[in-house]
């Protein structure tokens, strides 16, 4: 997640994230945020479709 949605999920305790694709440069790792204790992360979950649907979104929002 972003930054600031990974300070509402922490704030919330919410018990599990699942994503498909980081976000190396911008995610809320990139930053040192952690996410709460209780929460557990499960990710890669399509990881290459997930990617490639974000990277065509921002691809065509540039142009």
């Amino acid at each position: 997640p972003c930054q600031m949605c990974a300070g509402a999920l922490y704030w919330s305790q919410i018990g599990r994230i699942v994503y498909g694709a980081k976000d190396i440069e911008r995610g809320c790792g990139a930053m040192g945020t952690t996410l709460h204790p209780k929460t557990k992360i499960i990710g890669g979950i399509l990881e290459v479709e997930s990617a490639s649907l974000l990277q065509e979104f921002f691809a065509k929002k540039r142009k």
